[in-house]
């Protein structure tokens, strides 16, 4: 080989250096990148011609090339935004975005997620968030990928009420005496009002009256005002329900429970607004008579008003959950995650995205904290995994590489000089 060959050795070298800095540069400039993955660069040895010596074969190098730019998927570190729709995934897996005109999809660790104007979940550049949508009573989830989507303008229809729990002490220091629905609160020893909700949503007031009737035994009394009834007089209770019950020595109840609440025998309601009144169902469990005073401490109904979207929180499970108007909370969808045989035969798209190869192999999708896939962090994002002070080093070395070599090209024409200058 001749001494020219140096020229292109080194010039090789340049090559591979300059697409190092290349990188280099990249990796700085995307320090605070959201969900960036700094790369790598890998150089390979070029051979030449073979010689042939007394120690036997020997092969010359021509050079250096770069044989591939990998990609580095350790985890950034997670900061809060306070953002709700900011996503981070602690673990394995990527978020799969879509593009809704070509269908493509798309990979990312980037979760700064928001809400478009149409209500699809959508990445920074409108790219819609793919997962698994619940059904309308969010209960049952449909295991088909697809575009998530929170409707802001939907209004969930109203529950009626249908069971009751309620939990009381009765002070057992009361007087016997005999309820009179005349005269509801001077014949009673404790009351509290209880919201019940028809099929059309409008909440109507019952009020329970106790009344100890006896030793460990009360009676108690749903009576609903005149006013709300059909055919009803303003002032006038009317009863909505009856029955009694005991308790042991102890101030424990031995009345079995639940009990129906309405309707008693022989009554029939409609609510002054048309709407018949439905089947109710209490449960006094739990109610105790001790010698304190008689106070509320549990009171839950099933019942609701209709009720508008008023914003939104994703659990660790991926889970996207609407919080509506009328106190309701109820499942959208569920997030989908995606891993590869091969992180490193990704290909880099730009925009913080990857796509999927021949050599990454076929995504593997599944539910966040599912499958090996991590957890979901609700208002923080990844960090770019760059490390500065790393990247200020590698950058150091391939100067001086490059320098190296630009220093080979000088020497090897000064060689050239002196070679052509012998007389």
């Amino acid at each position: 080989m001749s001494i020219t060959s140096s020229f292109y050795s080194a010039l090789s070298g340049m090559d591979a250096n300059s697409v190092s800095l290349q990188v280099i540069s990249d990796n700085i400039s995307n320090v605070n990148t959201v969900g960036f993955k700094g790369s790598t660069v890998h150089f390979e040895d070029l051979l030449g011609m073979s010689l042939e010596g007394i120690s036997g074969v020997s092969r010359v190098g021509v050079g250096a090339s770069v044989s591939s730019m990998a990609c580095s998927f350790t985890q950034g570190t997670l900061v809060t935004t306070g953002v709700g729709t900011d996503l981070a995934i602690n673990g394995q897996g990527f978020f799969i975005v879509e593009n809704a005109t070509t269908e493509e999809r798309f990979y990312t660790r980037a979760g700064n997620f928001h809400l478009d104007k149409d209500g699809y979940f959508v990445n920074a550049n409108g790219l819609r968030v793919q997962g698994y949508l619940y059904d309308t009573t969010g209960t049952n989830l449909i295991e088909t990928l697809s575009d998530i989507l929170v409707d802001q303008t939907q209004m969930i229809a109203p529950g009626v009420t249908s069971d009751v729990d309620m939990i009381l002490n009765l002070n057992s220091a009361e007087t016997a005496t005999t309820f009179d629905i005349t005269d509801p609160g001077g014949t009673s020893h404790y009351s509290t009002p209880l919201p019940v909700y028809d099929s059309l949503g409008q909440t109507h007031t019952v009020t329970v009256y106790f009344t100890q009737t006896a030793a460990q035994t009360w009676s108690w009394n749903a009576l609903i005002d005149g006013s709300d009834v059909s055919g009803g007089t303003a002032g006038t209770p009317q009863l909505f329900g009856t029955g009694t019950f005991a308790f042991d020595a102890s101030g424990l109840l031995t009345t079995g429970m639940p009990v129906t609440l309405y309707p008693p025998t022989g009554v029939t309601i409609t609510y002054s607004n048309g709407v018949p009144a439905t089947g109710i169902s209490v449960d006094f469990s739990g109610t105790t008579q001790y010698g304190a005073p008689s106070a509320i401490q549990t009171l839950l109904q099933d019942g609701y008003a209709a009720g508008n979207i008023s914003g939104i929180t994703v659990t660790a499970e991926g889970n996207i959950v609407g919080n509506y108007t009328n106190g309701e909370v109820r499942n959208i969808a569920r997030l989908a995650l995606a891993d590869f045989p091969s992180l490193y035969g990704l290909e880099r798209a730009g925009s913080l995205l990857f796509r999927s190869m021949p050599d990454s192999g076929d995504p593997l999708i599944n539910k966040p904290g599912e499958g090996g896939m991590g957890d979901i962090s609700a208002s923080m994002l990844e960090e770019s995994n760059v490390d500065l002070a790393a990247e200020f080093i590698k950058m150091i070395i391939t100067q001086r590489a490059y320098q190296a070599d630009s220093k080979i090209i000088t020497t090897t024409d000064e060689m050239l000089a002196q070679l052509i200058s012998i007389k």
